[in-house]
C-alpha cells in the first residue's frame, strides 16, 4: 500500500474550500467546488509529486520530481487515501468525488513511467575519479507563443513541471591528460525557446538555419550524447549536478517513445557522479566542526578566479565544462595537502640591541682590539657606536683583572 493523495488544509480559514492537493504523479494542484481540480500555478516550480510517506515523527513526506520535499503535520493535513500501486488512481479520485485536469494523463505518462526510467540508479562520489566526463548545461526559458494576426503574446509557462529547458549540451572527458578525450558540444532547438535563443544558437555554431534545425534537433542531440557519451559508462561530473541532471533527465523523458531499445537500455543502467559544488564545499569546511550542517553555494567562475584559472567565455556549456575539470583538479590537490595547523600565538619582546651586542660580543671586541682594529673600525664594523665598543672593552679587561 501507498498514499496516492494528501489533501493540505488551507492556513486562511476565509477559504475553507480551497486546498492545495498532493496527488502521485501530478504538479500541486488546488481543490474546488463540486470536486473540481485545478492546477495551482502559483507552485508549478515543484514539478510532480513523486511520492508520498510517513517520517519516524508522523509526518507527511512529499517528494517531487525537482528533488524538493515538504513536510506536513498531521493537523496539517485534511485527509489522504491509500491504495495499491497497480490500483487505478483516476478511479480512486472519482470514488472520492475528485476529477483530475484534462492535461494531467499526458503529464503522467511522460513524467511518472518514463522519468523513472532514465538514469533511474544514480551513484554520488565522494572522490574524483581518474577517467570521467565533465558535463555542463545552458538553459532557455520556455514560453507559450499565440499570434493574434495583429501581433504575438508570448508568456513565460511551465512545460512538464519545469519553466526552462536544455539549451546547450556540452561535455569533456578527461583521463589524466591535460587534453580532452572524447568532446561533445550541441544545441537543442525547443519550439518554446524565443526566437533570440535560436539566433543565437544559430550564431555561436556558425551554421546555416537548415543544418542548425537538423543538428539541435532534441531527439537527435540525445540519440548522439548517449552513443558519444553515455554509452562509455565514464562517471559524470558536473559543478552542480541540481539542474542540469534535472532538466537533462526530464529531455530524455520527453523523447524516451523515440528511443531505440538499446539506447533506453543504457539510459536505465546506474551512472556514477561526482558533484564539483558539494566537493568545493567539503574542501571549504573539512577544519568546520559543523561541516555536515554547512553548506557554500558558490559560482562555478567565482571559484575558478580564487584558483587563478580564468574562463573568457562564461556561460557557455563546453567552456563551464572545462573550467569545472581543472577547478576540481585544483581542489582534489588542495584536498590531499596536509594542512597547516595553527598554535595559539605567542608575543616575543626583543631586547635592545645595545645590551644584545655588550652580552654576546665583548670577547670579540677586546680580540679585535688585541688584532690592532681601531674602536672607530669596530664600531662601523657591527653598527654600534664607538663609546659602546670602549665600554665593553673595559668591561672584559676588568671582569679579567
Amino acid at each position: 500500500m501507498r498514499i496516492v493523495f494528501l489533501v493540505q488544509r488551507h492556513a486562511d480559514k476565509g477559504h475553507p474550500q480551497v486546498h492545495n492537493m498532493f496527488v502521485i504523479g501530478q504538479p500541486i494542484l488546488l481543490t474546488g467546488e463540486e470536486g473540481a481540480l485545478t492546477y495551482n500555478k502559483s507552485m508549478a516550480g515543484w514539478g510532480l509529486v513523486t511520492t508520498i510517506t510517513f517520517d519516524e515523527h508522523r509526518r507527511f513526506v512529499i517528494g517531487f520530481s525537482t528533488e524538493k520535499k515538504m513536510v506536513l503535520n498531521e493537523k496539517n493535513v485534511t485527509t489522504y487515501e491509500q491504495a495499491a500501486t497497480d490500483d487505478d488512481l483516476n478511479q480512486i479520485l472519482r470514488h472520492q468525488g475528485y476529477r483530475l485536469p484534462p492535461a494531467s494523463a499526458v503529464a503522467d505518462k511522460l513524467l511518472t513511467q518514463q522519468l523513472r526510467q532514465v538514469l533511474p540508479t544514480i551513484n554520488c562520489l565522494d572522490s574524483l575519479p581518474e577517467k570521467y566526463v565533465v558535463v555542463d548545461c545552458e538553459f532557455g526559458i520556455l514560453f507559450h507563443t499565440q499570434n493574434t494576426g495583429s501581433q504575438i503574446i508570448r508568456e513565460q509557462t511551465v512545460t512538464l513541471g519545469e519553466k526552462a529547458g536544455v539549451f546547450q549540451l556540452g561535455a569533456l572527458g578527461y583521463a589524466g591528460s591535460p587534453a580532452p578525450m572524447l568532446k561533445f558540444n550541441r544545441y537543442v532547438d525547443n519550439p518554446a525557446f524565443t526566437p533570440e535563443m535560436k539566433l543565437r544558437g544559430l550564431r555561436e555554431t556558425g551554421l546555416t538555419l537548415a543544418d542548425y534545425e537538423q543538428q539541435a534537433a532534441p531527439l537527435a542531440v540525445l540519440q548522439a550524447f548517449i552513443a558519444q557519451i553515455l554509452c562509455h559508462h565514464y562517471p559524470l561530473v558536473f559543478w552542480d549536478r541540481t539542474n542540469d541532471l534535472r532538466l537533462l533527465r526530464n529531455l530524455f523523458a520527453v523523447h524516451y517513445d523515440a528511443l531505440s531499445t538499446a539506447e533506453q537500455q543504457v539510459l536505465r543502467e546506474p551512472l556514477a557522479i561526482f558533484d564539483g559544488s558539494e566537493y568545493t564545499n567539503r574542501v571549504i569546511t573539512r577544519s568546520n566542526h559543523q561541516r555536515e550542517s554547512v553548506h557554500h553555494y558558490l559560482p562555478l567562475n567565482g571559484v575558478a578566479g580564487l584558483l587563478n584559472v580564468f574562463n573568457p567565455n562564461q556561460h557557455n556549456a563546453l567552456w563551464d565544462a572545462q573550467t569545472t575539470h581543472y577547478v576540481v583538479q585544483e581542489l582534489a590537490k588542495i584536498h590531499q595537502m596536509e594542512p597547516r595547523i595553527l598554535e595559539a600565538p605567542q608575543v616575543v619582546t626583543p631586547q635592545p640591541k645595545g645590551h644584545h651586542v655588550l652580552s654576546k660580543l665583548p670577547t670579540t671586541f677586546q680580540e679585535l682590539r688585541q688584532a690592532g682594529q681601531t674602536y672607530r673600525e669596530i664600531a662601523s664594523r657591527f653598527g654600534v657606536s664607538t663609546s659602546t665598543v670602549w665600554r665593553a672593552v673595559k668591561h672584559d679587561r676588568e671582569r679579567v683583572n
